[in-house]
């Protein structure tokens, strides 16, 4: 079978391949599945990638490698921080359908609606079989892009600048303005693939009679291998969480959860992974952050760590009392799984799709978005008592082993690829 994937950005092989530096911050998961795939006999597998300063075609242990030069005005748009780098450019759009034309694989895997390759199909520019993976979701992000805040709020640096456009109010406008192509991508998907009831019922919100399939994801190899977290050996009253730049990722609701908690435990820690925080906050909401951070007297507690990579994160997990996920919208956490992987005790708000990840109660404690008073009163049952963060840490543990198992995931994707490839070869010679 051969299968062509798009991605949105390159994969640490073809990094590696042009002497590029890697980002090993996004895009794992896809690595870890095409080093599952790249081993089988029965798959022939290319990925393109619309990250290039140049043109680039090269093999690397049996996987093709098409590397394609961004267009200049979407360069030109992302170095201004343009929404507009996110709308199609059509003439794009036919070069990647003669790629597909040249190649012709069985199978067409997009890789996340973010970007514009669903829409090869969708314009009528293949008729390849195409399979779109669900990652993130336009229309429900730009409903909650600012979470629960008013943009007057995180716009207070700016404040007094009429028509100024900040890094957030951008952020929502590129939502916006996908959110119509999206739905388009799925409908004319023949398969789509999903983790969570979630993004099934989206995707069922756009296409009543869509072709979904579930298949999880497989997470990064250090977090299982680890040795699991130890209430015996981790530091008391040590919460850990990765956080972006953004409302919808929740962390001023961690403050204020923080802030509820200081009294109660003094000698509470707060250790935040991710970039654009310190040294300079890099937006609008990490200025934001950041001071909500110093009039709450916190600046003590907080530790914003930078973007780290596997090895590190497992490091902080074994030592965090609780992972927190304070998120506005998930799909399908990776942070959180990897969390659940080591056995963290975790609380996660109930957004998206995370109760298809998380069992409340079970696999840990869950609270309504934005509720930042029980989001404290969670994390305080966890530092409280002992044996239930034992016992959330082994059924998170035990759930995570079983959801993504390397040999499980791939059975599940190449279920797919067969269903949808003999599927669309019978609809051809009907």
């Amino acid at each position: 079978m051969r299968v062509l994937w798009f991605t949105n950005l390159l994969l640490p092989e073809a990094c590696q391949a042009l002497g590029r530096p890697v980002d090993g911050s996004t895009g794992w998961w896809m690595s870890a599945l095409l080093e599952r795939l790249k081993a089988r006999r029965d798959l022939k597998i290319a990925v393109v990638a619309s990250a290039g300063a140049h043109d680039a075609h090269f093999e690397k242990d049996g996987v093709e490698f098409f590397v394609v030069k961004t267009p200049w005005r979407r360069a030109l748009w992302s170095r201004l921080g343009s929404y507009r780098e996110r709308l199609p450019i059509r003439r794009q759009l036919v070069r990647y359908a003669g790629m597909i034309e040249a190649w012709k694989p069985d199978v067409v895997h997009v890789h996340g609606t973010e970007s514009e390759f669903g829409l090869i199909k969708a314009w009528g520019l293949s008729n390849a079989p195409f399979a779109i993976s669900l990652q993130g979701l336009m229309t429900p992000c730009a409903r909650r892009a600012y979470g629960d805040l008013l943009p007057a709020e995180i716009h207070g640096f700016l404040r007094g600048l009429p028509g100024v456009s900040t890094v957030c109010h951008e952020r929502w406008k590129s939502f916006r303005a996908r959110a119509p192509y999206e739905e388009a991508m799925l409908c004319a998907a023949d398969t789509v693939i999903g983790r969570t009831e979630w993004d099934r019922a989206w995707a069922t919100a756009y296409c009543p009679d869509v072709r979904y399939r579930r298949v999880d994801e497989i997470l990064r190899p250090q977090f299982h291998g680890t040795e699991p977290w130890s209430a015996e050996e981790c530091r008391p009253d040590q919460i850990f969480t990765v956080a972006g730049c953004e409302p919808l990722k929740g962390l001023h609701v961690l403050v204020e959860a923080a802030y509820r908690l200081k009294p109660l435990f003094p000698g509470l820690a707060v250790n935040v992974a991710g970039a654009g925080f310190l040294p300079r906050p890099a937006n609008d909401y990490a200025r934001y952050v950041l001071d909500r951070i110093d009039r709450c007297g916190l600046e003590s507690a907080f530790t914003f760590l930078g973007q780290l990579d596997a090895a590190a994160l497992v490091r902080q997990l074994r030592r965090a009392h609780c992972y927190a996920l304070p998120s506005f919208m998930e799909n399908s956490s990776n942070a959180l799984q990897e969390a659940m992987l080591v056995g963290a005790p975790c609380v996660a708000s109930t957004a998206g799709g995370t109760p298809s990840i998380l069992v409340a109660e079970r696999s840990g404690l869950a609270f309504p978005a934005g509720d930042a008073a029980l989001l404290a009163g969670q994390i305080g049952r966890i530092l409280r008592d002992e044996r239930l963060a034992k016992r959330l840490s082994r059924e998170a543990r035990a759930a995570a082993a079983v959801r993504n198992d390397p040999a499980r995931v791939e059975a599940q994707l190449l279920g797919a690829y067969e269903e949808l490839a003999g599927g669309c070869a019978k609809r051809r010679h009907a």
